[in-house]
């Protein structure tokens, strides 16, 4: 019982800048894998065939479909994870916050240059708040004590970051 009881404190509860973090990764996840499955079911899916004799692939349309599920799997394990307080969930919950985070201040960018001030616009500002405020959230030193990262874990999760910003801009 004892030991029960030593658990249970050492066991912090979630606050709701966790909890907000981990639920942005698992809409992530989600909202991709709608899209992905809008695109199936739609006529534009029309990297993969067969016929009687063959199955044709497209390779273009075989990796996008790969960096695709790769992002819907890592989102909604990050998600998860941290909603369970493991380190893990930590080390793959900020590259895809962080990747994230830059694709809607680059999609800001060039609507800024552009200078158009739509309702696209605006959704993408409202996107890199909440992204940016989810990383910053992680980053917090209460954030990091909770998930006990410390100087080894920063190494994983930059080679994570790599390899998920490499996944994402230079597969095709």
């Amino acid at each position: 019982m004892n030991i029960l009881d030593e658990k249970d404190r050492m066991i912090e509860k979630l606050t709701w800048r966790e909890k907000f973090a981990a639920i942005m990764l698992i809409m992530i996840g989600f909202v991709y894998a709608a899209i992905q499955v809008m695109n199936i079911a739609s006529s534009r899916a029309g990297g993969y065939s067969a016929n009687e004799s063959a199955i044709i692939i497209n390779r273009g349309e075989l990796l996008s479909d790969f960096k695709t599920y790769a992002i819907i799997f890592f989102s909604i394990i990050a998600g998860l994870f941290l909603i369970r307080q493991k380190r893990l969930g930590w080390i793959l919950g900020i590259p895809v916050l962080l990747l994230f985070a830059f694709l809607s201040a680059a999609g800001l960018f060039i609507y800024v240059s552009a200078t158009i001030f739509d309702n696209t616009f605006i959704l993408l500002l409202i996107a890199f708040v909440v992204l940016a405020s989810s990383v910053i959230f992680l980053l917090l030193p209460s954030a990091r004590k909770k998930y006990k990262v410390g100087k080894y874990t920063y190494l994983p999760t930059l080679v994570f970051l790599m390899a998920i910003c490499g996944l994402y801009f230079f597969l095709e």
